[in-house]
């Protein structure tokens, strides 16, 4: 057999339950959480990483690559053509099959699916009770030593393998920065991740069912009997700073790394699960009886409860008070919440595997926050933002949901590394985020984030999916595929435009006016736009809790977005209430992720017409520097620099009809050092006391923070600019 000198990635199968549905729209199929896809983190990605570990890494690093798991989701009812069309494409590829049931009418489906056209190059990992029933002509495993038997002899029997670069061997460092793992759930990914990173194959010790169960109930315990403790956040911080020690490491051993330091590390990619109202609401019927609505109201009640900071249930003696109760509150644990939980650490850990980025799980929300989300929820909304005070009104909502954030479910630990932490954030959540305060600092301005919609639950997975498979990088003509369309003929928003109208003759971007659902829909598919920037009005129904577009009269809903076929990657969308974040059920945005959007910026609240015509204005006017010049590794780093400088110019625009000197020098000083990370926090403290502000007879406090009322949606830390990128040499094999 001739050896391979290139190292393919392993292509992952997984093999799943029947579909399944659920009743809750942020509960997940039971059928993507089964326990076998976890053991996927345990797994290397490629051929390479296997046999040179840590070196695979470091070019990731080197090259600022986005790797991730090649993993293929596989049901019962998948047509034979699909899996003949799946094993072609991946001919040249190891692959490793994870049989994710113990269903054994699937497991025949899957025997007959895969009959002959498999061997002994393709491995399937299994569980120990079902393996006489896979009855397909290949390896199998098991148990962890035939897992890694299986392994070394593929690489050994099909690659060329250097021994002078170290082969299959594992960095010696200070016992502290290893990590065998723990029994608390979320940190498991970052063990994972760590050991993913050395290369450290086959670390963990493999308990028996009653020896984890033994395990679990004893680490529960004192997380009961100390429920507003720190310690289990305290570990998920202690194996951050392990991650970031060794990146640290291997940044300094690369003389080539001249980046802005948050791009060049991994993002930290941060999980906050948020129950709302609708989310938790249990479909009544008049035939139900007493008996029945009593267990109802129960059953929402538990669907709505929250953890302290310790992850522990919230004063459950409180509302479980009988034999019955008991029984039903461990039921929905086990039926809705712990899978739901499964979800995010999966999620999560395949985010996580595209930079080797390290993972923060925090406590649910739901109740404990709604009273304040509540003042930004549809019914309220439009009162807050038409108020005679709202600046100062909007300003204190926002200020007010953060602290609330930070203080119900942030430890001190927590809050000093989101303090001093160099790097991006992936927000997994459909809470404002951005607006959490971090030592009175909103994390919207202090890092760039990016959020991952909670809601509809399979988002989380499908936007992995998304990244791996079809990634996108903005080309330096980005302007020349960019439209922006006008929604109405109303005065204020045609003197508003009038700015871009003339920007658009400068740099080359279509502008089409679209009065009707109709004209907008062919406008975009005849244009074809890879970013699409939306003018208009925007709102939310309050009888299906789904926001919408409207082009003239007309509405726009999700659904006509999703039957449209259109396939803009970038999407602004200038309209208000476009993702309302409290008793919003599905949004707008999430329809544009379903035809292939890689992002999209969207509206928290009501965006008032002239500072976002000026927002999106200047959006233009810098992509036309960003795309042509290396200034921004990304497009979640632009659209952060490009809200949190809306901000810090916001003095101008309230100037412009008066006689007033500005501090050009000064302006210039702070949007530049607002780039760096270690900058911010000091910008946003001497807002008020710079000479640019000073000149200006300008107060903060009384200044709308208009950039807080977007969220870019999306994996935008994963949107390249072309003029970033650098790629391997074709000598190198790996």
């Amino acid at each position: 057999m001739m050896k391979q000198k290139t190292y393919p990635q392993i292509c992952y199968i997984a093999l799943l339950d029947p579909r399944d549905n659920t009743m809750f729209t942020n509960v997940p199929p039971m059928s993507v959480v089964n326990s076998m896809l976890f053991y996927l983190g345990n797994l290397p990605q490629s051929m390479f990483q296997f046999v040179y570990g840590v070196e695979y890494y470091e070019k990731m690093k080197h090259y600022g690559l986005q790797l991730g798991y090649d993993l293929q989701m596989i049901y019962p009812d998948t047509p034979q053509f699909s899996i003949e069309r799946l094993l072609e494409l991946t001919k040249d590829q190891p692959r490793v099959i994870l049989l994710c049931t113990d269903n054994e009418q699937s497991i025949q489906t899957y025997n007959a699916l895969f009959a002959g056209k498999i061997d002994i190059d393709t491995l399937c990992i299994l569980y120990e009770e079902v393996e006489t029933l896979w009855t397909v002509q290949c390896a199998k495993a098991f148990n962890k030593e035939k897992v890694w038997k299986w392994f070394y002899e593929f690489a050994i029997n099909h690659y060329e393998i250097d021994k002078e670069r170290l082969p299959f061997s594992v960095p010696i460092l200070q016992k502290e920065v290893h990590d065998k793992g723990y029994v608390f759930s979320p940190s498991r990914v970052n063990t994972q991740i760590l050991n993913s990173i050395l290369g450290n194959w086959g670390y963990s010790k493999e308990l028996s069912d009653e020896e984890s169960i033994k395990v679990k109930v004893e680490a529960s315990k004192n997380a009961l009997a100390d429920k507003d403790g720190t310690a289990r956040q305290d570990l998920l911080i202690e194996q951050i700073k392990r991650i970031r020690a060794i990146e640290t490491m291997v940044a300094y051993n690369d003389p080539d790394k001249k980046t802005i330091e948050d791009q060049s590390r991994a993002p930290l990619v941060l999980a906050m699960p948020y129950t709302s109202i609708d989310m938790r609401k249990v479909e009544r019927s008049s035939e139900m009886t007493q008996e029945e609505s009593r267990m109802a109201d129960f059953a929402e009640t538990i669907l709505g409860y929250y953890y302290t900071k310790n992850y522990t249930v919230w004063n459950s003696k409180r509302f479980v008070k009988t034999p019955e109760e008991f029984l039903l509150f461990q039921s929905l644990q086990s039926a809705f919440l712990e899978p739901r939980m499964r979800l995010f650490d999966l999620a999560g850990l395949l985010h996580c595997s595209m930079r080797f980025s390290p993972y923060l799980r925090l406590p649910i929300m739901g109740k404990n926050i709604n009273s304040e989300l509540s003042f930004v929820g549809i019914k309220n909304i439009e009162k807050l933002a038409s108020a005679p005070s709202k600046n100062k009104s909007i300003r204190k909502a926002m200020e007010t949901i953060g602290k609330k954030i930070t203080s119900e479910s942030l430890v001190p630990s927590t809050v000093e590394l989101l303090k001093k932490s160099v790097t991006q954030i992936v927000a997994m959540t459909d809470l404002p985020i951005e607006w959490m305060m971090i030592d009175g600092i909103p994390l919207g301005f202090s890092h760039d984030v990016c959020r991952i919609p909670e809601t509809p639950a399979a988002g989380m997975l499908s936007q992995y999916v998304e990244c791996k498979f079809i990634p996108f990088n903005i080309p330096k003509d980005i302007l020349k595929h960019t439209l922006v369309i006008f929604g109405n003929e109303e005065d204020s928003f045609v003197k508003a435009q009038e700015p871009v109208v003339a920007l658009s003759k400068v740099l080359g971007f279509q502008i089409c006016k679209c009065l009707t659902k109709e004209a907008f829909f062919n406008t975009i598919k005849e244009i074809d736009p890879l970013l699409l920037i939306v003018d208009t009005h925007g709102g939310v129904d309050e009888d299906n809790h789904q926001s919408y577009l409207k082009m003239g009269g007309e509405v726009i809903s999700g659904d006509d977005v999703v039957k449209s076929d259109i396939h803009p990657r970038l999407v602004f969308l200038s309209a208000c209430n476009t993702f309302t974040t409290y008793n919003t059920v599905s949004t707008i945005a999430n329809a544009f992720f379903q035809l292939g959007a890689a992002a999209v910026t969207t509206s928290y609240m009501p965006v008032l017409i002239e500072p976002a015509t000026t927002l999106y204005t200047r959006l233009l006017n810098n992509l036309n520097i960003a795309a042509s010049q290396n200034v921004h590794h990304n497009w979640l780093a632009f659209m952060s620099h490009l809200m949190r400088t809306s901000y810090i110019q916001a003095p101008i625009y309230r100037t412009v009809n008066r006689d007033v000197k500005i501090d050009i020098d000064t302006l210039i000083r702070l949007t530049t050092e607002s780039m760096f990370f270690r900058k911010r926090r000091e910008i946003y403290k001497n807002l008020n006391t710079n000479a640019f502000t000073k000149g200006l007879g300008a107060d903060y406090q009384n200044i709308i923070p208009h950039y807080l009322m977007y969220s870019t949606l999306g994996r935008a830390d994963l949107i390249r600019f072309e003029t970033s990128l650098k790629f391997p040499d074709e000598e190198e094999n790996w």
